[in-house]
Protein backbone atom coordinates (compact mmCIF):
# COMPACT_ATOMS: atom_id res chain seq x y z
CA UNK A 1 0.00 0.00 0.00
CA UNK A 2 1.36 3.62 -0.96
CA UNK A 3 2.58 5.79 2.13
CA UNK A 4 -0.06 9.11 2.27
CA UNK A 5 1.98 12.27 2.11
CA UNK A 6 0.89 14.83 3.96
CA UNK A 7 1.66 18.56 3.93
CA UNK A 8 4.18 19.90 6.73
CA UNK A 9 1.19 22.27 8.38
CA UNK A 10 -1.21 19.14 8.62
CA UNK A 11 0.90 17.37 10.92
CA UNK A 12 0.20 18.11 14.58
CA UNK A 13 3.05 20.22 16.57
CA UNK A 14 3.59 22.90 13.04
CA UNK A 15 1.75 26.09 13.54
CA UNK A 16 1.16 28.03 9.86
CA UNK A 17 2.68 31.79 10.36
CA UNK A 18 -0.39 34.03 10.42
CA UNK A 19 0.53 37.70 9.34
CA UNK A 20 0.95 40.38 11.79
CA UNK A 21 -2.16 42.48 11.75
CA UNK A 22 -1.31 44.79 14.01
CA UNK A 23 1.30 46.00 11.60
CA UNK A 24 -0.94 46.73 9.04
CA UNK A 25 -2.22 49.88 8.42
CA UNK A 26 -5.18 48.86 6.59
CA UNK A 27 -6.43 45.44 9.08
CA UNK A 28 -10.05 45.39 8.64
CA UNK A 29 -11.78 43.45 5.60
CA UNK A 30 -14.71 44.46 3.68
CA UNK A 31 -16.85 41.96 1.86
CA UNK A 32 -19.57 41.72 -0.09
CA UNK A 33 -21.37 39.30 -2.76
CA UNK A 34 -22.07 40.50 -6.65
CA UNK A 35 -23.53 38.54 -9.50
CA UNK A 36 -20.87 37.36 -12.00
CA UNK A 37 -22.33 40.24 -14.32
CA UNK A 38 -20.98 42.73 -11.71
CA UNK A 39 -17.97 41.29 -11.22
CA UNK A 40 -16.95 41.43 -14.52
CA UNK A 41 -18.12 45.52 -15.16
CA UNK A 42 -16.04 45.98 -11.28
CA UNK A 43 -13.04 44.02 -12.43
CA UNK A 44 -13.22 46.14 -16.32
CA UNK A 45 -13.35 49.25 -14.06
CA UNK A 46 -10.51 48.30 -12.48
CA UNK A 47 -8.19 47.14 -15.56
CA UNK A 48 -9.24 50.71 -17.14
CA UNK A 49 -8.55 52.80 -13.86
CA UNK A 50 -4.35 51.91 -13.50
CA UNK A 51 -5.52 51.59 -9.38
CA UNK A 52 -5.06 48.39 -7.74
CA UNK A 53 -8.09 46.45 -6.41
CA UNK A 54 -8.03 47.56 -2.87
CA UNK A 55 -7.36 51.45 -4.00
CA UNK A 56 -9.98 51.30 -6.33
CA UNK A 57 -12.75 50.26 -4.11
CA UNK A 58 -11.81 52.70 -1.37
CA UNK A 59 -11.46 55.86 -3.51
CA UNK A 60 -14.91 54.58 -4.92
CA UNK A 61 -16.59 54.37 -1.68
CA UNK A 62 -15.06 57.21 -0.02
CA UNK A 63 -14.54 60.33 -3.06
CA UNK A 64 -17.72 59.14 -5.13
CA UNK A 65 -21.30 61.51 -5.00
CA UNK A 66 -23.74 59.96 -2.62
CA UNK A 67 -26.97 59.42 -3.96
CA UNK A 68 -29.69 58.84 -1.24
CA UNK A 69 -32.96 57.79 -0.58
CA UNK A 70 -35.61 59.13 2.37
CA UNK A 71 -36.37 56.54 4.19
CA UNK A 72 -36.97 55.65 7.84
CA UNK A 73 -33.36 53.81 8.21
CA UNK A 74 -31.67 56.63 6.65
CA UNK A 75 -32.73 59.44 8.41
CA UNK A 76 -32.17 57.46 11.69
CA UNK A 77 -28.57 57.48 10.78
CA UNK A 78 -28.60 61.05 10.03
CA UNK A 79 -30.19 61.57 13.32
CA UNK A 80 -28.21 59.60 15.50
CA UNK A 81 -24.70 61.21 13.34
CA UNK A 82 -26.15 64.82 13.73
CA UNK A 83 -26.73 64.33 17.82
CA UNK A 84 -23.30 63.16 18.30
CA UNK A 85 -21.92 65.76 16.69
CA UNK A 86 -24.10 68.47 18.48
CA UNK A 87 -22.97 66.45 21.78
CA UNK A 88 -18.77 67.01 20.40
CA UNK A 89 -19.87 70.74 19.24
CA UNK A 90 -21.37 71.84 22.46
CA UNK A 91 -18.33 70.51 24.78
CA UNK A 92 -15.65 72.34 23.03
CA UNK A 93 -14.86 75.95 23.83
CA UNK A 94 -11.93 76.80 21.25
CA UNK A 95 -11.74 75.28 17.73
CA UNK A 96 -8.63 73.51 18.07
CA UNK A 97 -10.61 71.11 20.39
CA UNK A 98 -12.72 69.68 17.11
CA UNK A 99 -12.43 66.39 16.45
CA UNK A 100 -11.27 65.60 13.16
CA UNK A 101 -13.41 62.69 13.49
CA UNK A 102 -16.37 64.98 13.96
CA UNK A 103 -15.79 67.25 11.29
CA UNK A 104 -15.35 63.78 8.80
CA UNK A 105 -19.23 62.47 10.17
CA UNK A 106 -20.25 66.44 9.37
CA UNK A 107 -19.10 66.44 6.03
CA UNK A 108 -20.61 62.68 5.33
CA UNK A 109 -23.98 64.20 6.66
CA UNK A 110 -24.20 67.05 4.29
CA UNK A 111 -22.91 65.18 1.62
CA UNK A 112 -25.85 63.09 2.10
CA UNK A 113 -28.06 65.57 2.08
CA UNK A 114 -26.78 67.30 -1.00
CA UNK A 115 -27.21 63.85 -2.90
CA UNK A 116 -31.10 63.40 -1.55
CA UNK A 117 -33.28 62.61 -4.09
CA UNK A 118 -36.35 63.97 -3.87
CA UNK A 119 -39.23 62.12 -5.13
CA UNK A 120 -40.52 65.28 -7.40
CA UNK A 121 -36.69 65.29 -8.53
CA UNK A 122 -37.04 61.74 -9.70
CA UNK A 123 -40.48 62.05 -11.32
CA UNK A 124 -39.44 65.08 -13.95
Amino acid sequence: MAKIYRRDNLISGVRTKKKNEKNRKRSVIVNFRVTPEEKQLIDERIALSGLARAEFFINSCMRQKIVTFGNVRTFGEIKRKLAGIDRHLQQIEKSEELDIEVLESLRMVLEMFDGLEREDDVNE
